[in-house]
């Protein structure tokens, strides 16, 4: 398996700098879908395949070609894969261009292992090799991505893109909830247990080093990031009644609002389309026990969403 994730990622890379390295304005992109996690790692099974079906005409509509696009599912979105790809987009990325990164798949709280959180917790994305407890010598989260790492990545990306470039990053997952199923029809992408040492106390936060917001820098394409709900929300999966299916509720109102006939998308910008999923979400819930409200970042009001069309179009 390991030989064929390595030939599969080679090919994503390869993607990646097929798309023109140094001519500004690509679009390029970066799917990551884990539903079935191996067994014995702790981790309930999610529907993110169904995700890709949804996500593929979002991609379409902001004219992305099939050269710039990489997707890693399951097997094949390790820990070391998604890095290794992540590493590729800083590599290709070039002036001007525009980076999508979309992830499905469990999240998960972590002990804070440098000080800068808030809370002393770290969020983290579960990686398709990462197990659910912590055992001390077997697995200590080498294979949980940080919310740390993955920002460092994006930082990296945003300054190869720079000022006149836009990244948007979505995250299906949440960190609270159940590992598993919460009832008979209700799929949960997240767990309460805080990955750690059994007993060891959340640190107290060092105030010097506490970072509450994205990185603002003038010369760093602007950062959008939209997640599946609050931090203490969390993030169900939604059932399309008409179909039976499941989805991660993010990528389907993310998807009924970018492509339902007749969607004005001149000038949207990430706060408008917020707004339009607060409100998707709100519809897709309502009646139903539980409810949630995405959870919204940007660095730019002003600057339109890649899902925009631009004014007089």
């Amino acid at each position: 398996m390991k030989c064929i994730a390595r030939i599969l990622l080679t090919v994503a890379v390869l993607l990646f700098t097929a798309t023109s390295v140094g001519v500004a304005g690509e679009t390029r992109v970066l799917v990551v879908l884990i539903g079935h996690y191996p067994a014995g790692s702790g981790w309930g099974r999610l529907h993110c395949a169904n995700d890709r079906e949804l996500i593929e005409p979002l991609l379409t509509s902001i004219g992305c070609g099939k050269n710039s696009i990489a997707v890693l599912t399951d097997s094949l979105a390790t820990k070391g894969a998604v890095t290794e790809s992540l590493e590729s987009l800083v590599a290709v990325t070039s002036a001007g261009d525009r980076i999508y990164i979309h992830f499905c798949c469990h999240g998960q709280q972590m002990i804070d292992d440098d000080g800068d959180e808030p809370d002393g917790l770290d969020e983290s994305l579960v990686m398709y090799d990462a197990r659910r407890r912590y055992t001390q010598g077997v697995y200590e989260g080498e294979a949980h991505l940080r919310d740390d790492e993955l920002g460092r990545y994006l930082d990296r990306i945003r300054l190869a893109a720079g000022p006149g470039g836009n990244l948007t990053l979505v995250i299906d997952a949440c960190h609270s909830g159940t590992a598993d199923r919460a009832g008979a029809d209700d799929y949960i992408r997240g767990t309460t247990y805080v990955f750690g040492p059994a007993g060891q106390p959340v640190p107290v936060p060092e105030p010097a080093k506490v970072k509450y917001t994205a990185t603002i820098d003038p010369r760093m394409a602007p950062l959008t990031v939209y997640s599946a709900c609050g931090p203490d929300e969390a993030n169900h999966e939604y059932r399309d009644p008409s179909t039976g299916r499941y989805y991660g509720s993010l990528t389907y109102a993310l998807h009924r609002v970018v492509m339902s006939p007749g969607t004005d998308r001149r000038g949207l910008t990430p706060a408008g389309l917020n707004e339009r999923l607060r409100v998707t979400m709100e519809e897709l819930f309502a009646g139903k026990r539980h409810s949630q409200t995405p959870f919204f970042e940007t660095t730019d009001e002003s600057k339109i969403s890649i899902f925009a069309v631009p004014s007089g179009e």
